[in-house]
């Protein structure tokens, strides 16, 4: 009976352990695309500021190696300003990119 009582344990116990390592990994998962999504937004709002100043081109956000060196961003963001008339009823397309990659910590 005890080692009945045993086993029912520590299958229970494995069980419930297999169910929080799963979603601490989904956590992890979803605040990292989180993250990234609020990157793809600064960058989006920092095209939108370089527009009212008279500034194009291509720029990145990041860590390292990019144009703009922002610790607090952890992906890289890659923001491309279109040419006048390149976007919907001659206006200029922005396009954004959040590198994006999930690590199993």
């Amino acid at each position: 009976m005890v080692l009945g009582t045993i086993f029912i344990v520590t299958i229970l116990g494995t069980v419930i352990l297999a169910i929080i390592t799963s979603q601490s990994r989904l956590m992890h998962h979803q605040v990292s695309r989180i993250q990234a999504s609020y990157a793809a937004q600064a960058g989006m709002n920092l095209a939108f500021e370089r527009l009212r100043n008279g500034n194009t081109g291509n720029f990145s956000l990041c860590n390292t190696g990019c144009t703009y060196d922002d610790s607090d961003i952890p992906y890289r963001v890659d923001v491309t300003i279109g040419a006048p008339g390149s976007g919907i009823s001659g206006t200029r397309q922005i396009d954004i990119r959040a590198t994006y990659t999930y690590t199993n910590p």
